[in-house]
């Protein structure tokens, strides 16, 4: 009779175990995309992010600027390739409405500044398999600058150590990197001063050779 209560008992636990573990499982699965974040003046958390974030690694950027992108359209590149220009990189989504309101912000700077020397890049953590909606997403915004899907090598390099209290780090976040390669401005948020604040540094760095 003990050996059937403890037989009973044992199993019990282990359905217990299982449930859980199963339970867990899921709730990791269906873990939240990295969170939109707004930067505004009734909004601080961005500013509150940007003062905590440990200083971005030199070595690990360059690094990554090596690895192969995929494009939209299934071609490659590297940020390596744009070297010799001022490279603006933008993480991103079309989930992310800060994001979308940056694009077309952003479109505008690289059309103004393109012939001068200004490379923008955008980094999407949309899945591939909404590459039609990201396509006219972008054609709606009139972005017609480089667009290729984040992946972890960069994503390491450039957010690592910006992750909020949900694991994840917040989109949109913008990298300026000067002709050498070197990072020189690295922004979070969106808001109305946002761009102004870029132009000032993409044009100063434009204007250093």
């Amino acid at each position: 009779m003990n050996n059937l209560r403890f037989k009973s008992s044992t199993a019990s636990y282990l359905t217990a175990i299982l449930l859980t573990g199963a339970t867990f499982a899921a709730a990791c699965n269906s873990a939240a995309p990295p969170r939109a974040i707004e930067d505004s003046a009734n909004s601080t958390s961005a500013q509150r992010l940007q003062k905590s974030i440990p200083p971005r690694d030199q070595q690990a950027i360059e690094s990554a600027s090596n690895v192969q992108v995929t494009k939209l359209d299934g071609g490659m590149f590297k940020l390596s390739d744009f070297r010799g220009k001022v490279v603006v990189v933008d993480f991103w989504a079309t989930y992310c409405e800060p994001c979308k309101r940056l694009v077309p912000k952003l479109a505008a700077l690289d059309k103004k500044y393109r012939d001068r020397g200004l490379e923008v890049v955008g980094l999407t953590s949309d899945d591939k398999a909404d590459q039609e909606k990201v396509l006219e997403f972008l054609k709606h915004a009139g972005a017609d600058y480089t667009v290729g899907y984040e992946n972890k090598w960069l994503a390491s390099a450039f957010l690592k150590g910006t992750e909020d209290e949900s694991g994840e780090s917040p989109i949109p976040q913008l990298f300026v990197l000067s002709r050498e390669g070197r990072l020189v401005e690295h922004m979070i948020g969106e808001n109305p001063q946002r761009v102004k604040d870029l132009e000032q540094v993409v044009s100063q760095q434009l204007a250093s050779r």
